[in-house]
C-alpha cells in the first residue's frame, strides 16, 4: 500500500514490456519469426511465402517439411498426388484432406489446407499401396484462416492425350492451379502470361509417371490461358483451389490480361 495524500491505495503493479512500464501488458506470442499481439490481418489475396516437394517410390509413409520461414497463421496447402491408392493425412491430426478418385485402381489427388500453428514441422502422409507418390506443400500469408474448406478443390477438369490444358476460370481470391499429368516424357511445360509458377514434382523421363505442376493468379473471373505441355500425355487433370481472403469491396484487374481486364480512366493501383 501507499500514502495518497487522503489514505492508503494499493500500489499498481507495472510490467517492463520491452519499451516502457505498463499496467496491463499486453499477451504476445513467437509466430516463428518475431513476437505478435494478434493475427496478421487478412488480405483479398494471399501471398506465396513459400514451398516443399518430393517424390516417394515403394513406400508406406512419406514425410514432406513444411517450407523454412513458415509463420503462425500463415495457409498451408499440402497436396499428394498417388497411384493406386487413397493417401491419408496422418499429421497434422485432426486435418481432413479432400480426396478426388475414389478408385483404388487409378490415380488420386488429396488436398489439406489448415492454418499452421508452429506445432507441426512436417506433413506425413499414409500411401497405402500405392507404389509412387508426389508430394507437394505450399504456403500463403494472410488468407482468411477463418474461412477454410473442407473441399479446397472448387473447380476440376480432365483431359485425354492432350499437350495443352485449357486453364478454367481463376475465382475469388487467390486461385492456385494445380496440373496433375500421367505420362512417359513431361519434361517440360510452360504456364500462360499472368500466372505465376510455384512448385513441381516432375517424373523421370522415360518412365510412365505421374507429375505435379502448381501456378497462382489472382482470382479474376476468366481464364488466364493454356498451360503448354512438351508432348502430349495420356492424361491430364487440373484442379482449382482457392486460398480464401477477405473482400475489400472492388473489383479486380490483372496487368497483362486482355481476357478479363481493361483498365479505365478510372483505375488505380492500390
Amino acid at each position: 500500500m501507499t500514502w495518497a495524500g487522503k489514505g492508503w491505495v494499493e500500489v499498481t503493479k507495472k510490467v517492463w514490456n520491452g519499451t516502457a512500464w505498463v499496467e496491463k501488458p499486453t499477451v504476445r506470442y513467437w509466430d516463428g519469426q518475431e513476437w505478435m499481439t494478434r493475427p496478421p490481418e487478412a488480405r483479398e489475396f494471399a501471398t506465396y511465402a513459400g514451398s516443399a516437394s518430393s517424390s516417394v517410390a515403394s513406400k508406406r509413409y512419406a514425410t514432406l517439411r513444411v517450407p523454412s520461414g513458415t509463420r503462425v497463421n500463415d495457409y498451408v496447402v499440402s497436396i499428394c498426388a498417388s497411384v493406386s491408392g487413397l493417401p491419408r493425412l496422418l499429421t497434422p491430426a485432426g486435418r481432413m484432406p479432400q480426396v478426388i478418385g475414389g478408385n483404388q485402381d487409378e490415380i488420386s489427388l488429396a488436398v489439406a489446407c489448415w492454418p499452421y500453428t508452429g506445432a507441426e514441422d512436417q506433413v506425413l502422409w499414409d500411401l497405402g499401396a500405392s507404389p509412387q507418390s508426389k508430394l507437394i506443400n505450399l504456403v500463403y500469408r494472410n488468407g482468411d484462416v477463418t474461412q477454410q474448406s473442407l473441399t479446397p478443390v472448387s473447380d476440376m477438369q480432365v483431359y485425354k492425350e492432350v499437350d495443352k490444358v485449357p486453364l478454367m476460370a481463376s475465382r475469388d481470391f487467390m486461385s492456385v492451379f494445380v496440373a496433375l499429368t500421367v505420362s512417359r516424357q513431361v519434361t517440360s511445360y510452360r504456364w500462360p502470361d499472368g500466372v505465376i509458377p510455384r512448385e513441381s514434382a516432375l517424373g523421370r523421363f522415360g518412365s510412365y509417371e505421374i507429375s505435379v505442376l502448381t501456378a497462382e493468379t489472382p482470382g479474376a473471373g476468366a481464364s488466364a490461358g493454356t498451360l503448354n505441355l512438351n508432348t502430349a500425355v495420356d492424361t491430364a487433370g487440373l484442379y482449382l483451389v482457392t486460398i480464401p481472403g477477405r473482400s475489400d469491396g472492388r473489383p479486380t484487374w490483372i496487368l497483362g490480361d486482355d481476357r478479363a481486364s481493361e483498365l479505365g480512366t478510372s483505375t488505380y493501383l492500390g
